[in-house]
């Protein structure tokens, strides 16, 4: 069974209850989440609205769930990276990779971050928090790169990662996973082209 975690909390969820968490995230990241009604799902899922509440309070407590296997998703990555890799330039290449990769199995949840970060953010704290978290680590990589001469000094680190990152998840708005590159091979490209913007010139 798919498990999540969200607030630190881990949880199981559900063929039938991931199956409505999708529908749900489909419309939320077309439609908006503001617009997206519960009858709206229900009437997705083909069920009564009576029904979905069977398995979920409100609709915030989908995109709850949602962003929560995210975020849960992004750190375990970013921290095992951070864990395994010493070398600080095979570090950030793997943080751009697994950014990437969640492109098509979290595009819901970033294409609803995306149009609604504000509100979410303010619903959700976990957000903000996950999102120091992300910093940190990309920030601890790229200043030991510089220090240890792998990558350009004279680059602003924060600038770097925003950069980085405001890139990556614009990606959401175009990349097709049933398109000409898979998340795979589309990590692999945007890790190369940045890779060669902060590497040290030798």
């Amino acid at each position: 069974m798919p498990r999540t975690e969200i607030r630190g909390v881990a949880t199981t969820r559900s063929s039938r209850r991931d199956e409505l968490i999708q529908i749900a995230g489909k419309l939320f990241a077309e439609n908006g989440f503001h617009v997206t009604t519960i009858r709206d799902i229900a009437d997705a899922a083909g069920i009564q609205s009576g029904s979905l509440y069977h398995h979920f309070t409100s609709k915030e407590s989908m995109v709850e769930e949602l962003l929560g296997e995210y975020w849960t998703k992004l750190l375990d990555g970013y921290r095992e990276v951070a864990a395994n890799e010493v070398d600080a330039t095979h570090a950030a290449y793997g943080l751009i990779r697994r950014s990437v990769t969640l492109l098509d199995e979290c595009r819901y949840a970033l294409s609803i971050m995306l149009s609604d970060w504000a509100y979410l953010a303010r619903s959700f704290p976990f957000m903000e928090r996950s999102l120091q978290e992300c910093q940190d680590i990309w920030l601890d990589v790229l200043e030991r790169g510089q220090r240890e001469g792998a990558f350009e000094s004279a680059l602003d680190a924060k600038v770097v990662y925003r950069t980085i990152m405001a890139s990556v998840s614009g990606t959401t708005r175009w990349f097709d996973p049933n398109g000409r590159l898979s998340a795979d091979q589309l990590a692999d490209e945007i890790a190369a082209l940045f890779m060669k913007g902060v590497n040290a010139r030798r």
